[in-house]
């Protein structure tokens, strides 16, 4: 966790990208890896809790993250308007790093907000991209990516379907992917069957980010572990799908 620690910055831009769905901007130099993330809040005592952000886009003087409107906390956030203060903790996690050889990222909804910073750090990789309704920020995550493929549930912007149907790993070295777990788990299915290595970045409620509260265990093969402080990346063969 080095680097670790309280920043704030002033809101650049708090756009909304999808009904629902928001791209919030800070000004100020943060670090963070591919797949870490920070816990922000912009209020004082109600609600309790901060709110867990993966790094979706970062450059020497600003930082992104892209969230979904699902409770007060996050409706709080969409509200934020340019030169409004926000609060940053982090950067937490251990994130991914990037194997050898052909990549492909995977994320579905707003598990695609890790992707872009994963795929401007990581370079030369595919992009699989799966949306329950209409598709959003294609043109951004096409600057990036080799080849980005679009699924959606009206076939909006490519296939039709889920992310993970006609997905074929055999080709890739190696996959990434942020997601439902029902999205995770049939990937890691499908990887198995096919010998690639996939690396998931897992979801879960978090209350603190560091691990002190047991919040957000899961089992994996070794034991029970924190997604915050132990993840919230690991390798997809030692998660319990169904524990």
């Amino acid at each position: 966790m080095d680097g670790l620690a309280v920043r704030s910055g002033p809101v650049l831009t708090n756009k909304e990208v999808a009904p629902g769905v928001f791209k919030i901007t800070v000004e100020g130099s943060f670090p963070g890896n591919p797949a870490q993330f920070y816990m922000l809040r912009a209020w004082h005592l109600d609600p309790p809790l901060a709110r867990p952000m993966s790094v979706f886009e970062r450059t020497d003087d600003k930082i992104a993250f892209l969230y979904e409107v699902r409770g007060r906390g996050t409706e709080l956030l969409s509200r934020l308007t340019a030169g409004d203060p926000l609060s940053l903790f982090g950067p937490l996690g251990n994130g991914w790093e990037r194997s050898d050889g052909r990549i492909a990222l995977v994320g579905g909804g707003c598990g695609i907000a890790p992707l872009l910073h994963t795929a401007k750090v990581f370079r030369d990789v595919d992009l699989y991209l799966g949306f329950a309704d209409r598709p959003f920020l294609v043109k951004v995550f096409e600057k990036v990516g080799n080849r980005v493929v679009i699924t959606s549930a009206t076939g909006e912007g490519g296939r039709m379907g889920l992310v993970t149907d006609g997905f074929d790993p055999s080709g890739y070295d190696a996959c990434y992917a942020c997601g439902p777990a029902s999205m995770l788990k049939a990937l890691a299915q499908g990887c198995q069957a096919a010998g690639v290595p996939l690396f998931v970045s897992l979801e879960e409620r978090m209350a603190c980010g560091i691990g002190a509260c047991l919040g957000c265990v899961v089992r994996i093969t070794t034991g029970i572990h924190r997604v915050c402080r132990d993840g919230p990346v690991f390798r997809a063969e030692e998660v319990i799908w169904d524990g």
